[in-house]
Order: structure tokens, then C-alpha cells, then sequence
């Protein structure tokens, strides 16, 4: 700070002066926050970096990008594959919100989810979302071929939603009525859905392009694996065509292509 610590001390005194209050507890060879100061440094903090964040945005050298997405999309498709924009776009900083924890900056692209179980409903989302029954090996035991769809609702049920949306897709398209017999456990999003079924505490439904690692290392396994219905769709809520975020537009368009392949 180029200052002397006489210097700082006399600002500090100033400023705790102004405020009212100590910031500091003081002895004779420490020095803490008090719990004045601690709460004030929350603040404190915050300021600073929205002053580093603007500053960052006079460098005329790199672009920024805030993207809004659901926090199952964030995680565990988003983030995986987020190294290759990078590459292809170095100059471009990203700032990834969680919807589920609110925005703190304005986005400049919004990622939304839709319930949908036409796929023509939701043909032009980059992403559809759709859904297979997936458990822990150490739930089950013996044969899993001879395991039919209507046995998996004898076993404990993961509901990632209230109304058990995708439970009750995925029993239509297995030409079931949804009467699970084994108990169920309902979570608030896909994420705490699918780490429960990891765990071995149920059969949960979960996108295939979410549990990837899970399914090559056997950490999850596959039941009724030809009953895979849709269930929903990721849609860019507000499109864009023009600078960085037309860019990242183009890039998911582009992964659009992969998955349906």
C-alpha cells in the first residue's frame, strides 16, 4: 500500500471514529476483528470485488461473459465441457450463476428449463433432457437382466421433484402406473436426487448425459436401459446473436449437434 503502518493505524482510528464502533481488538502483540469488524468486512469485500470486476472490464483486451443456468445442468454438463469454449475463445472470461441460488449479476445469456414430454414440443432447446431409472449395484443383487420395469417400483424410489414429473414420464413410456411399493424419498433438484441414488438409498431417474462417469465406472447402473422417455427440455430463455454471448450461443448450438448424434 506504500503506507506506514503508523499511517494505516491513524485511517483505521478515523474510520472506526466515523463509524462508531471498533473494528479491532488490540493487545500487545495481535490484533483481531471485532464481531463489528468481522460483519463489516463482509461488506467490505463485496464492494472491492465489484470495483476488481469493473475494472476488469476496462481491459479492452478480453471479453466477459455471465451465464445463468440451472445447477444439475452448471454441474454435471455445463462444467465438463465448458474447457473446449475456452480453448476455442481464450480472451473470454466466464461468471456461471446457479439459478437456484439467484442471480447476482445480470446475465448476459439465461439457460431455463421446460417440462415437456413431446420431443417436438421442445425441438428447438439445445438440449433435451431425458430420462432413465439408474440405482447403485449395491442396492440390487443377482441377475439384473430378469429385473422387468415393474419390479424397480417394489424398490426404494429418488423423486427429484415434488409430483414426481419424471417418475411418472418415465412409467407412462414403460406402460406402468406410478404406485411405487417400495417407499419413496423426494429431494429438491436432480443433483441431491442423484447423489442419493450414488449412496445406494434408492432407483433414481436421471439424464444420461448427467451420469456419464457414474455409468463407465459402475458407480450407477442402468435398469429397463431401452425405457428412456423425455421428460423436458434446456432452452435459451433470452437468444442473443452479437458479441461474446452470440459466441457461447454458437458454441451450445454446436454441442446441440453432438448429443443427438
Amino acid at each position: 500500500m506504500h503506507l506506514t503502518p503508523g499511517a494505516i493505524s491513524r485511517q483505521v482510528k478515523q474510520l472506526e471514529d466515523a463509524l462508531g464502533v471498533s473494528l479491532f481488538h488490540r493487545s500487545h502483540n495481535a490484533i483481531t476483528l471485532t464481531d463489528a469488524g468481522q460483519r463489516y468486512l463482509t461488506y467490505v469485500n463485496a464492494a472491492l470485488a465489484i470495483l476488481e470486476t469493473g475494472t476488469r472490464g476496462l481491459n479492452t483486451q478480453r471479453s466477459r461473459i455471465v451465464i445463468q443456468a440451472p445447477i444439475t445442468l452448471a454441474r454435471r454438463w455445463l462444467i465438463p465441457r465448458i474447457g473446449s469454449f475456452r480453448q476455442e475463445n481464450p480472451a473470454a472470461d466466464l461468471v456461471i450463476q446457479s439459478l437456484a441460488l439467484g442471480a447476482v449479476e445480470r446475465p448476459d445469456l439465461t439457460i431455463t428449463y421446460k417440462r415437456s414430454a413431446d420431443a417436438a414440443e421442445v425441438s428447438s432447446a439445445f438440449l433435451l433432457d431425458r430420462t432413465m431409472a439408474v440405482c447403485s449395484p449395491k442396492l440390487i443383487s443377482g441377475n439384473r437382466s430378469q429385473l422387468e420395469a415393474s419390479d424397480i417400483l417394489d424398490l426404494p424410489i429418488l423423486l427429484d421433484t415434488a409430483d414426481a414429473w419424471s417418475w411418472r414420464c418415465w412409467c407412462n413410456a414403460a406402460g406402468l402406473a406410478f404406485e411405487p411399493r417400495g417407499g419413496s424419498m423426494a429431494f429438491d433438484t436432480d443433483e441431491a436426487s442423484i447423489d442419493a441414488c450414488i449412496s445406494g438409498l434408492g432407483v433414481g431417474q436421471a439424464s444420461p448425459l448427467f451420469i456419464e462417469p457414474e455409468l463407465r465406472s459402475g458407480q450407477l447402473i442402468a435398469l429397463s436401459a431401452a425405457v428412456v422417455p423425455t421428460v423436458g427440455a434446456y432452452e435459451i430463455s433470452k437468444p442473443v446473436e452479437f458479441g461474446m454471448a452470440g459466441i457461447f450461443l454458437e458454441w451450445l448450438t454446436k454441442w446441440r449437434n453432438v448429443e443427438a448424434e
